[in-house]
């Protein structure tokens, strides 16, 4: 019988079918009260859709928290991203894009490499640009240590 390995483990065998959505339109309170509990959240279209349009970390809610340096040394043009200098009203105001996607069948190698080329900790599980799950940093290493036989690690 051949060995399981859980590098070509589709994301669809481990992702979390349940992620944490938002409409984006729903207000900044509404986007932290649940990036309190879930430490992000993916933002959708509307109310009814599935649509994935961005997502949103506690990283941004702590940019908009933060007060901005006194200077700037920076020769670009800053668009401050803090509640004291501009008006967020609407999660699609702080939302992160483009979303980093996989689709069920992305091996957990490719997914992983996903991660590690783009920077990101969790990627969207999309099927037809919807929102059907999400795998995870903490999910990848829960799997690896559930697939992997204790002789091999």
């Amino acid at each position: 019988m051949a060995e399981v390995s859980f590098y070509d483990t589709p994301v669809e065998e481990i992702m979390n079918r349940n992620p944490p959505l938002i409409d984006k339109n729903s207000s900044i309170h509404e986007v932290a009260d649940i990036v309190c509990k879930e430490n992000h959240v993916w933002v959708v279209e509307g109310k009814d859709s599935r649509k994935i349009v961005g997502f949103i970390t506690e990283k941004d809610l702590l940019d908009i928290i933060s007060p901005l340096p006194e200077k700037s040394y920076a020769i670009a043009v800053i668009r401050p991203k803090s509640l004291r200098h501009s008006e967020f009203e609407k999660a699609e105001d702080i939302m992160t894009r483009p979303v980093i996607k996989c689709h069920l069948q992305t091996t957990a190698e490719e997914a992983l490499e996903l991660m590690a080329d783009h920077r990101v900790r969790r990627l969207a599980v999309t099927d037809n640009e919807e929102i059907i799950g999400e795998v995870s940093l903490n999910i990848m290493i829960d799997a690896y240590f559930k697939i992997t036989p204790r002789d091999k690690l």
